[in-house]
């Protein structure tokens, strides 16, 4: 007892001696690690029986709805393939009509007649007709049309290229004057005026030959 009684002095002697010295509630342990607290995970609860946790969230993805194409428009291209008219041909002789007039119905003797050639295409089409120099002409004939007195290529030797497009009813005019002279092929030197008289106007083109028109020198 002696001996419980001298250790229970001995702690009290120095509590008060710790509170004198303004100690604090605890006295400090040295030699002690310091503790930092760490976050903590809590442990997930266990799920009910019979479920199974869903993970990535609770909705469900839905299935895509079908996507309906858009019309299809089917575009129809007609060819249509024209064929060029070929070129026009040659005019026929039967298709052409030639013609003679005079500037005057009479002339004086030794006047100078002014006479015009017309060519015309008288087809229902066009049609190409050499016209050179070298092919057409105006005679000049007896009355009676035996005779045969003047023609305008006798003394004209020039050469042309003259090959003319004729539409339906087109006229070519071409004109010369006579001297009032004989001629004959050639050109030669020997020329007499012609009398007064009625004579005959045909014009010519290569073979082809027109009727007849007259004029008359006084």
């Amino acid at each position: 007892m002696a001996m419980a009684g001298t250790g229970l002095g001995a702690l009290l002697f120095v509590w008060a001696i710790g509170a004198l010295l303004g100690g604090t509630d605890t006295p400090s342990v040295h030699g002690t690690a310091q503790h930092v607290l760490l976050a903590t995970t809590r442990p997930s609860s266990p799920p009910p029986a019979g479920k199974l946790p869903i993970r990535g969230g609770a909705t469900s993805s839905a299935r895509p709805s079908a996507t309906t194409p858009p019309p299809t428009t089917t575009t129809t291209t007609t060819v249509v393939t024209t064929t060029s008219p070929p070129p026009p041909g040659p005019c026929p002789d039967g298709v052409m009509k030639l013609t003679v007039t005079s500037a005057q119905p009479s002339y004086a003797v030794g006047q100078r007649p002014s006479l015009m050639l017309h060519i015309t295409n008288g087809g229902p089409v066009a049609c190409t007709r050499d016209v050179s120099r070298q092919y057409r002409s105006i005679l000049v004939l007896s009355a009676d049309g035996t005779a045969r007195l003047w023609s305008s290529s006798d003394c004209y030797s020039v050469t042309t290229n003259e090959v003319h497009l004729l539409q339906p009813g087109q006229t070519l005019s071409y004109g010369v004057t006579w001297a009032g002279r004989t001629s004959a092929p050639g050109c030669p030197g020997r020329r007499t005026t012609v009398p007064a008289g009625t004579y005959q106007l045909v014009g010519q083109l290569g073979s082809l030959t027109g009727p007849p028109a007259t004029i008359t020198l006084t």
